[in-house]
C-alpha cells in the first residue's frame, strides 16, 4: 500500500494548524473557548455509538432512527439526538429522507482493519472517563490518579477486571494496526536478521515486520500473562518458525541474540528512574554493534499542536512515573544509560522512530 511522503503530511498539517489560528483570532477568545468545550457532550455521544455498535447496523443499508433502535433496543427519540449530534460532525451522515448513513469516520467504528472502536469503548468508557476526573490530583501531588482514584495501579486493576483488561488489550492492538504501515514504510527492517520485540505483547509489530521481511528471525519477548495470545498471532502471519517467544522480566533480564531491539509503547509508561533501569538491562544485553529502536511520540517545542501533548496527560493520570517525552529528553535518557541517540525518524502517523546505538 502507498502511503504519502511525511514532507506532504507536515505541510498539510502546517497549513492546516494556520488556518485553525486564523479562524480563532476572528472571534473572541471566550466564544473560541466555549467551542472547544463542546466537545465535552460529542465523546460521550461518540461513545455510545460505539458501545451501541451502530455502524455495523448501518454498514448493511441505511436507516432511520427508529430502525436503528429496533436494532440496538433503545429509546428512539434518544437515538435521533444522538445521531443528530454525531452528523453534523460528520461522524455520520443524515441525508434528506431523514436515514442515516456511514461516513469515512464513523467506518472507524466497524471492528474490521482499522478499526478505532475498542479504542474509543476504553478511552471513553466509565473507568478512563472517572479517572480523569480525577486529573488535579495528578496535577496537586505528581502522583497517578488512577492509584488514588481505585485504590492500585493500572496493570494490578486491569488484571482484578478481566474484561476491562481485554478491552484494553483489543484498545493497543487498535492503535498498533493505526501505525503498522507508517512504521513499515519509515524503517528497513530488511537488514537485521534477528529482531527482539522487548515487551511485544501479543507479537503484532513483530509478526508483520517478519512477514514483510522474509530473511529476518525475531525474538518476543513479554511476561507470560502478555504472551498467551501470542502463538496464535504468529500462526496466522505465517511466521511462527521464524519466532522464538520467551516471557521474562525485562526490568532483570532479556535475551542476548538480537542485532535490533524494539520498544514499542513502552518507556512512555515509566519514569525516568524506571526507564534507565529498562535501558540498563538492554544495554547489558545489546550487541556492540546493534540498535535500540524506540517507537514512540516525540512532543515537539514550542506552541506547536501535537498529539503527544495532548497524550501526555493520559500517562500523567494513568501511570506513576509515565509521560511522553521530548527531543531532548530521549537524548538524556538514553546516554544516561549507555546509548547515543543517532537519529529520530517521523512517520506520517504522530509516533517516531527513535534510534540508537551503544556506546562502547
Amino acid at each position: 500500500m502507498s502511503l504519502p511522503p511525511v514532507w506532504l503530511i507536515t505541510a498539510i498539517n502546517t497549513f492546516r494548524s494556520f488556518l485553525i489560528k486564523f479562524n480563532r483570532k476572528l472571534f473572541p477568545g471566550n466564544v473560541v473557548l466555549y467551542e472547544q468545550f463542546q466537545y465535552f457532550w460529542l465523546l460521550p455521544s461518540l461513545y455510545v455509538a460505539a458501545k451501541l455498535d451502530i455502524a455495523t447496523h448501518l454498514e448493511k443499508k441505511p436507516l432511520t432512527a427508529r430502525e436503528i433502535a429496533d436494532c440496538v433496543k433503545a429509546n428512539p427519540e434518544n437515538v435521533m439526538r444522538i445521531m443528530r449530534a454525531l452528523s453534523s460532525q460528520g461522524i455520520f451522515k443524515q441525508t434528506r429522507n431523514g436515514r442515516f448513513t456511514l461516513t469515512s469516520m464513523s467506518r472507524g467504528l466497524l471492528d474490521q482493519p482499522g478499526s478505532l472502536r475498542h479504542m474509543i469503548l476504553h478511552h471513553l468508557g466509565p473507568v478512563n472517563w472517572n479517572l480523569m476526573s480525577n486529573l488535579e490530583f495528578s496535577v496537586r501531588t505528581g502522583n497517578d490518579a488512577f492509584s488514588d482514584k481505585y485504590g492500585k495501579e493500572t496493570y494490578e486493576f486491569l488484571k482484578d477486571h478481566p474484561e476491562e483488561h481485554a478491552l484494553f488489550d483489543k484498545s493497543m492492538s487498535n492503535l498498533s494496526n493505526l501505525g503498522l504501515l507508517p512504521i513499515l514504510h519509515a524503517y528497513d527492517f530488511s537488514k537485521y536478521f534477528m529482531i527482539n520485540d522487548i515487551g511485544g505483547g501479543e507479537g503484532f509489530l513483530l509478526a508483520n515486520i517478519l512477514q514483510a521481511n522474509p530473511g529476518c528471525k525475531g525474538t518476543l519477548f513479554d511476561t507470560p500473562g502478555a504472551l498467551q495470545k501470542a502463538p496464535d498471532i504468529m500462526a496466522d502471519y505465517h511466521v511462527t518458525e521464524r519466532v522464538t517467544i520467551v516471557s521474562g522480566d525485562f526490568f532483570h533480564t532479556i535475551p542476548s541474540t538480537g542485532d535490533l531491539y524494539l520498544l514499542k509503547n513502552i518507556i512512555h509508561n515509566w519514569g525516568d528512574e524506571q526507564c534507565g533501569a529498562l535501558l540498563n538491562t538492554i544495554y547489558q544485553a545489546i550487541k556492540s554493534n546493534g540498535i535500540l529502536l524506540i517507537i514512540e511520540m516525540v512532543i515537539p517545542s514550542g506552541n506547536e499542536s501535537s498529539l503527544a501533548k495532548l497524550l501526555d496527560i493520559q500517562m500523567m493520570a494513568t501511570m506513576q512515573g509515565g509521560k511522553e517525552r521530548t527531543r531532548e529528553e530521549y537524548r538524556s535518557l538514553l546516554q544516561k544509560s549507555g546509548f547515543q541517540l543517532t537519529r529520530i525518524i517521523p512517520t506520517i502517523a504522530p509516533i517516531s522512530l527513535i534510534e540508537a546505538r551503544k556506546i562502547v
